[in-house]
């Protein structure tokens, strides 16, 4: 976050102080730390600006989904990227503070309409109390002011992620480079899923790509990494080169 950003909005809920800063060029969500939530080109607000949230769009290049769980929206930068590049696909947003979600609306352009839906509650009972397992990618960035959200680290976690997925669906999950990947986590997405993959995004953060689909068919085709790229506004190339075999 830039020195010159000002803060715009401060407000408290439950969980703390939220707030956004701008500088004129860029949009920031932060939770009373000097770590950015979110960040926003207030002229291009579909072009990501995290390295992570970068990487996260790789799974595109794994399915082509009609249905999108983000659980973890923040100012809803991802939301309105993805609904950029896939005007048709469904998204589902999940959110723990109603306040952030508000915000998204109110100062990072989160749009409004039939595509997007936006869920206010924890993320993980989210995905206990739905019925359907309709959803082809499952996007997983929980955190509070203090770091990840523990329950994204959890063996519970991962197995009702892949119970709401459909039969080709992919999980992805975002950790910040500190946490490491646990024995017992490597071991649950091994129990769960056919591939699973790694990106270190360069950014502090690695980002795990879990699919349900045959270990032997591949996953990257050159043509729609040029389509994927062309609609998110940069080369994937980058991330591309980082990913690895999660064993």
């Amino acid at each position: 976050m830039k020195a010159s950003a000002k803060e715009i909005h401060r407000s408290y809920d439950e969980l703390g102080p939220i707030q956004v800063m701008d500088d004129g060029h860029k949009r920031y969500l932060a939770f009373g730390t000097d770590d950015e939530q979110s960040c926003q080109l207030i002229h291009q607000p579909h072009l990501l600006q995290h390295e992570y949230t970068r990487a996260i769009l790789l799974a595109l290049l794994m399915v082509t989904p009609k249905h999108i769980t983000v659980i973890g929206t923040g100012g809803g930068c991802l939301l309105t990227t993805l609904h950029h590049m896939l005007p048709d696909c469904q998204i589902q947003g999940v959110e723990l503070r109603r306040e952030v979600a508000r915000l998204a609306y109110k100062y990072f352009q989160l749009p409004k309409n039939d595509q997007i839906k936006l869920h206010i509650g924890d993320g993980f009972q989210y995905l206990l109390d739905t019925d359907s397992n309709n959803t082809d990618l499952i996007i997983a960035d929980m955190y509070l002011a203090d770091g990840i959200d523990q329950q994204q680290l959890s063996q519970q976690f991962i197995e009702a992620s892949y119970e709401k997925l459909n039969q080709n669906g992919w999980l992805v999950l975002n950790y910040w480079l500190d946490h490491k990947v646990e024995a017992q986590l490597v071991a649950t997405l091994q129990q769960c899923f056919d591939q699973i993959y790694m990106c270190d995004t360069g950014g502090g953060n690695w980002v795990i790509y879990a699919g349900k689909v045959d270990i032997n068919e591949p996953i990257i085709q050159e043509e729609k990494l040029k389509q994927v790229s062309s609609a998110a506004g940069f080369s994937l190339n980058h991330f591309l080169r980082r990913l690895v075999v999660l064993t």
